[in-house]
């Protein structure tokens, strides 16, 4: 029997370019995630070492099962998370920062958990 969830949320953020904070950033977007009633996916689970394009088609199939796309912290300057940015709008999937997501959901956080994904913006 599966918990009842409101729909699948993809994070999308760097994790490369990351390497020191994002199971941090990651780990805190999925708690508001699911405190809103959502049930969040990623591709953190991976391990390091594999190729970048291994990386990418994988995150894709995960990102494909997902009715949102919510962006962290870095996203603008990471490019395999502009590439999931940019395919998840090109697949009609809705699209926000974490702290829009929080906002929308009311899910209440400290403001410096809103400043994961603040910065960028959502199109």
């Amino acid at each position: 029997m599966t918990p009842e969830t409101k729909g699948i949320v993809y994070l999308s953020g760097p994790i490369s370019s990351n390497l020191d904070g994002y199971q941090k950033e990651f780990s805190l977007a999925r708690v508001l995630v699911r405190k809103a009633g959502y049930t969040p996916v990623d591709s953190c689970f991976l391990p390091l070492g594999l190729k970048e394009s291994d990386y990418m088609r994988i995150s894709l199939a995960i990102l494909e099962a997902a009715d949102t796309v919510v962006a962290l912290k870095g996203l603008s300057k990471n490019q395999g998370a502009q590439i999931e940015w940019a395919y998840a709008q090109r697949t009609g999937k809705q699209r926000m920062t974490l702290a829009q997501f929080c906002e929308i959901n009311n899910v209440l956080a400290s403001p410096a958990d809103l400043e994961v994904g603040k910065r960028e913006k959502a199109e």
